[in-house]
């Protein structure tokens, strides 16, 4: 069983990081057969998407020049995929953009992506920042890939199914990208046992 995490910041040190950290060592912790890779987009290049078409047919004509195929080959290899993503003016960066517009080719090459388990690591500076929307636009892609989106499942009253951070601790009062956030970490944690809760119950195929 593997699960590949997604890190789509281009701060390696920052909130987004720290929680996609919490959630991948509490996976090896409940289960160390699991076998855990994190790619951080930020270290690697990929080439914007040019809108070609090339993907409909053959193989990307940008696989040549930079690091994608590098990623593909861990995501084909997965079981389940997790993209952490800090919020960008309510969206992901471009960074991350870069890494959804060209995931183009898996689609068409009969959905390569299909039946893989999938989950969101959200970071905002704000506490309405578009933390909610960020979410639902990355589970949006994981649904058109065929993927099957996991909400981290707690105490039904008072944890929320997303894994979302917020800096903003009052209205001018903010935390530290690498301080704790209780909410945002036991939701991490949660997305952890569900993932490997499921990885445990069903090997997609």
């Amino acid at each position: 069983m593997k699960i590949v995490g997604i890190a789509g910041s281009p701060r390696k040190n920052g909130a987004t990081s720290r929680l996609l950290d919490i959630t991948l060592k509490e996976i090896k912790a409940l289960n160390a057969q699991v076998d855990v890779d994190r790619v951080d987009l930020v270290d690697m290049k990929i080439t914007a998407c040019t809108g070609c078409d090339a993907c409909l047919k053959t193989d990307c004509p940008l696989d040549k020049d930079d690091d994608y195929p590098k990623i593909v080959a861990k995501l084909l290899q997965a079981d389940g995929i997790i993209v952490a993503s800090p919020v960008y003016f309510a969206n992901v960066p471009g960074i991350l953009k870069n890494f959804i517009d060209r995931s183009r080719r898996m689609k068409m090459n009969r959905n390569q992506l299909k039946n893989k388990w999938f989950g969101t690591i959200v970071a905002s500076g704000l506490r309405n920042g578009g933390a909610e929307t960020v979410s639902m636009l990355l589970a949006t892609w994981a649904l058109s890939q065929g993927m099957l989106p996991v909400s981290s499942m707690g105490n039904s009253v008072i944890e929320n199914p997303l894994v979302i951070t917020t800096l903003q601790k009052a209205l001018k009062e903010f935390r530290k990208p690498t301080e704790e956030d209780d909410i945002g970490d036991k939701a991490a944690k949660r997305l952890a046992e569900r993932m490997v809760e499921l990885l445990g119950m069903t090997k997609p195929k």
